[in-house]
């Protein structure tokens, strides 16, 4: 799984350099094999601690968008410690769960989400 974040590999725009250095994000290219039973066929990218994981190569504005997105999810895990943020994302996707019976609104109530979304549209 190719390591996207130097060297050569270094293909992200010039304003997400500072931002992918500041939370020591690592992204990859593609899923580990034990991760893949595990997701939705719609799933572009994940992100797991300080890794993002992208489904396939992309460039451009939908690359910019996408990392914006993920790169909070690392700042959210550098914030809260990893197994606070799994613990609080679980409790509010369960929580919202109970209350909407929809696991596609459930998971776009989660506050970490919504932050992560409204990141889409920032510039950085």
């Amino acid at each position: 799984m190719p390591d996207m974040t130097g060297g050569e590999h270094h293909i992200f725009p010039e304003r997400l350099t500072s931002a992918i250095a500041e939370t020591r994000a690592k992204i990859r290219l593609g899923y580990p094999w034990w991760l893949r039973p595990f997701l939705a066929g719609d799933v572009i990218a994940i992100t797991l601690g300080r890794r993002i994981f992208l489904r396939g190569a992309m460039t451009g504005a939908k690359l910019e968008k996408l990392l914006r997105h993920e790169l909070v999810h690392v700042r959210q895990v550098n914030r809260h410690g990893l197994l606070g943020f799994l613990a609080r994302y679980a409790a509010e996707f369960v929580r919202h769960w109970w209350r909407v019976r929809d696991v596609n609104r459930a998971y776009r109530l989660i506050s970490f989400e919504v932050e992560a979304w409204a990141a889409e549209e920032e510039s950085l």
